[in-house]
């Protein structure tokens, strides 16, 4: 039983760090970042006018992820990571964030 648990965990661990690999990372610099988006970009359009608009969108959200959207940084930071892990593309981590510090701002009244 001890063995299916370590099995088991090891998988889990090993596809939490594959789709993490593939998802953009706000902390590393943009060139670096950048082949990346175009992938999936391109992987999700065929049409280059549409991954050209693709590939801004992702510069533009990865330009609002080096910013804390209003929270405090440490809620920033623990959302961050918690949106990257749903989300691979940086336009969808932003919008991630977005509600996050909505939803932070609505917690804030109760």
């Amino acid at each position: 039983m001890r063995k299916q648990k370590i099995s088991i965990l090891v998988g889990v661990s090993l596809a939490v760090l594959v789709s993490a690999a593939h998802a953009g990372n706000w902390q590393n610099s943009w060139p670096s970042e950048k082949s990346a988006a175009a992938q999936r970009c391109a992987k999700t359009f065929d049409d280059y006018q549409l991954q050209a608009v693709c590939m801004d969108n992702e510069k533009e959200g990865y330009n609002k992820m080096q910013g804390n959207f209003g929270l405090p940084s440490s809620v920033a930071r623990k959302a961050k990571v918690r949106c990257a892990r749903t989300f691979d593309d940086f336009q969808l981590q932003t919008v991630c964030m977005q509600n996050e510090k909505d939803g932070y701002g609505k917690m804030q009244k109760y």
